[in-house]
Order: structure tokens, then C-alpha cells, then sequence
């Protein structure tokens, strides 16, 4: 039975330590492809743990991995989504988005008559 309650005593702990690091995430809205892997294989893991405890009918891994894949899941998705939300756009796009009210004038520019010459 103690070892019961320790089994729900680190998944207490494991659920709090992700929090801080969703609420940085949350409040910083910032997040790079650069940790997408690290967050793919978590997910992976925990998923297999998750099969494993239900396989074997164990409660207390259930408790422990159940809260453990939403909270990976919704790490992902949050990195996902800050990663592509803040991706930073070649120089070239950057101009071309910025000019593209222009794109008239800038054609007439760099276009030759043909025809006066």
C-alpha cells in the first residue's frame, strides 16, 4: 500500500513540474523547432508507459501516465504553435511582402521597351 502512494506522490510531482513550463510558454509565446523533438519523444514515451500500465492493469501507472500524455500532448501543440507563429521569414520575403502594394511600379522599373529601341 506505501508503495501505492508513492507511485501517486511523483505523479503529483511530474504533473506540477510541467506546469510552469506551459505557463512560460503560454506567457512568453515563444517557442523554437529546436525542442519539437525532445517534446515528440516525451510524447512518445509516455504513450508507451501509458499502453504498458493498461496492458498490465496497474492503477497507479495509469494515475501516474494518463495526466502525464495530455499534458505532453498539449506541451507539443503549444510548441507547434509558437514554433510556426514565430517562424522568422527569409529577407527576401520579408521585402517582397512589404513592397508588394509596389509590385507595378517595380515591374515599370526593371522593364525595357523593346520596341523604342
Amino acid at each position: 500500500m506505501i508503495a501505492n502512494y508513492l507511485m501517486y506522490s511523483a505523479s503529483v510531482l511530474y504533473f506540477i513540474c510541467y506546469l510552469p513550463e506551459l505557463y512560460a510558454n503560454y506567457k512568453n509565446k515563444n517557442a523554437n523547432i529546436y525542442n519539437l523533438p525532445e517534446k515528440v519523444i516525451m510524447l512518445i514515451a509516455t504513450a508507451l508507459a501509458l499502453s504498458y500500465s493498461v496492458i498490465n492493469n496497474n492503477p497507479e501507472l495509469m494515475a501516474n501516465y494518463a495526466p502525464l500524455i495530455i499534458l505532453d500532448v498539449g506541451a507539443l501543440t503549444m510548441r507547434l504553435y509558437y514554433a510556426r507563429k514565430n517562424e522568422t521569414k527569409p529577407e527576401m520575403i520579408e521585402f517582397l511582402e512589404k513592397t508588394s502594394d509596389d509590385i507595378e511600379e517595380i515591374i515599370d522599373m526593371f522593364t525595357v521597351d523593346i520596341h523604342s529601341l
